[in-house]
């Protein structure tokens, strides 16, 4: 080769190796089982107020949670148990993640008036937020953003943080190298990774996840939602080919894997320990589940239905549910062994309201803590409360329940 034509290719050698370099840095932070919480401290969990938990609300290495009541939790509570534990390593592991990314551009101090594409933001130092930041996904879904402050994390009274062209809150993440705080009526938007503590004031919302490493989440009647992806082209929730009620394999068929009792409840605190296992592969995707129909909708509880499908590994499960595609409840963590075949599972949720249209899916997590989503389906449960009667010699199998 000439030294000329080289001078040819090496352009495009190097716009290829950043296009590469661009599209690893694409990947979304990886939370692991950290995905499950809504809140996670470090030392305390302390809330004043009626704020709301959509998500499960843990602490580790501290135990100490106060504040439920006059808090309320749609989802599990984990005081320093394995389940904690497991997600405070999975955080720590996220944030290292967060913060050893190569940046894409140098951000100012402050991001109020500022609307940006996907990318890695950094700050040497501390980041503010004194009006609106606009992040504009530009119509991928699946785009991420990272900001990284060196320092803290600081938001004015009533600024926001709002999504356009696709943006998803599920990926978008906060590295914060010391604390946060959301200012008063903030609607905040992302993963918050703080190496040391977490402020929400009063009346600030946030869609994402408060998750510190070592200090305390302190909370003040607010509202925090854990934030879950859409599903985006290309990563299909049914395996083309293998459909639900496949001929020779009918439901009720003698020898079918249907679900036996307790089959897909799990008592909290439970759920972990299949990440490490020996000889299981931590990287692998859950094995693809289906959304099935509801069953038993009453007016103030239904059973969801669904299906896990074969693979060589265990696998958990859970159904999230809720009155819009964001969902923001969740049942109880259910495990089916690894199978020949697919595994009818369920579970009954409870404390709905009458006459509403109630959104679900099936949730599968992999031993990496890596999630496959069923298809969104609907029911809608019945205007007053009248329960059908039931025998007692065949009381209803209640999965993985969640009691509102």
């Amino acid at each position: 080769m000439t030294f000329r034509h080289t001078l040819r290719v090496l352009p495009l050698a190097l716009l290829l190796a950043a296009a590469l370099a661009s599209s690893a840095q694409a990947a979304p932070v990886g939370l692991g089982t950290a995905d499950a919480f809504s809140v996670l401290g470090g030392s305390t969990v302390t809330n004043t107020g009626p704020s709301t938990l959509n998500g499960d609300l843990g602490v580790s290495p501290g135990t100490a949670i106060t504040g439920f009541p006059p808090g309320t939790i749609n989802g599990a509570v984990h005081a320093n148990d394995g389940v904690a534990q497991q997600a405070q390593a999975d955080v720590t592991t996220a944030y290292n993640d967060a913060a050893g990314r190569g940046s894409t551009a140098t951000v100012s101090a402050d991001l109020a008036g500022q609307t940006l594409i996907p990318g890695v933001y950094a700050s040497a130092t501390s980041l503010r937020l004194s009006g609106d930041l606009v992040l504009d996904a530009q119509g991928d879904a699946s785009a991420v953003f990272v900001f990284q402050a060196g320092s803290s994390l600081t938001t004015g009274s009533g600024s926001r943080v709002r999504l356009i062209g696709g943006a998803q809150a599920c990926n978008v993440f906060w590295q914060v190298g010391s604390s946060a705080t959301i200012g008063t009526s903030t609607a905040f938007t992302g993963n918050i990774l703080a190496l040391n503590s977490i402020s929400l004031t009063n009346g600030a919302t946030l869609d994402g996840r408060a998750l510190a490493r070592n200090g305390a989440v302190t909370l003040d009647t607010n509202t925090v939602t854990r934030s879950s992806c859409a599903a985006t082209a290309g990563t299909p929730t049914e395996t083309p080919g293998t459909p639900a009620g496949t001929p020779g394999t009918p439901a009720g068929t003698p020898g079918t894997a249907t679900e036996t009792p307790g089959t897909a409840t799990e008592t909290p605190g439970t759920a972990t320990g299949t990440s490490g296992t020996p000889g299981a592969t931590t990287t692998a995707r859950p094995r693809p589940v289906i959304s099935g129909p509801a069953s038993r909708v009453v007016c103030d509880e239904a059973r969801l239905n669904g299906k896990v499908r074969a693979a060589t590994f265990a696998s958990r499960f859970r159904f999230e549910f809720g009155t819009t595609k964001r969902y923001g409840r969740h049942t109880a963590t259910g495990q089916v062994a690894a199978s020949a075949r697919a595994v009818r599972v369920h579970a009954m949720v409870r404390g709905l309201k009458a006459g509403t249209t109630y959104h679900y899916r099936i949730v599968g997590i992999g031993p990496g803590g890596r999630w496959t989503y069923g298809a969104d389906r609907t029911f809608q449960t019945c205007q007053g409360i009248v329960r059908p009667s039931r025998s007692p010699s065949r009381p209803p199998h209640r999965s993985g329940g969640f009691t509102g």
